[in-house]
């Protein structure tokens, strides 16, 4: 049985949904990446279809069509928070209250960009570590 922590990582920026992916496989999480907030629901109906819930989603907030908040939404109106813990990246600058606005939606925390790859560690860490 793999025991693995599996990391979803939603970024509409390619750059940056690579760095941390490479980031996080490197300190030993499974990840998988995608690049829009579309992509991101399917996967996440999929992965409870197939009884494989993510232990983390990594999610951006602006990005096109559909943005990440647009994704929580869903995500709870369709019962999947449940089984999901939501974190959001952004790069806006997300003001303290914004960030407890997210948390009162679903998201357990807001990491802000540009992270370095111990800020990034480090949160995903203490959100896997309280699961």
């Amino acid at each position: 049985m793999n025991n693995k922590k599996r990391i979803l990582i939603v970024d509409d920026n390619t750059t940056i949904a690579d760095l941390a992916e490479i980031m996080l496989q490197a300190a030993g999480y499974e990840c998988t990446k995608v690049n829009s907030g579309k992509q991101c629901l399917d996967i996440v109906r999929e992965s409870y279809r197939n009884g494989s819930d993510y232990d983390l989603i990594l999610l951006d907030i602006a990005m096109p069509q559909f943005s990440g908040l647009d994704v929580l939404q869903a995500m709870k109106a369709e019962g999947y928070l449940e089984n999901n813990k939501v974190v959001f990246f952004t790069a806006s600058s997300a003001t303290n209250m914004e960030i407890e606005n997210f948390k009162k939606m679903g998201a357990l925390d807001c990491l802000r960009k540009p992270f370095s790859k111990a800020d990034l560690l480090s949160f995903v860490g203490r959100h896997l570590s309280s699961k």
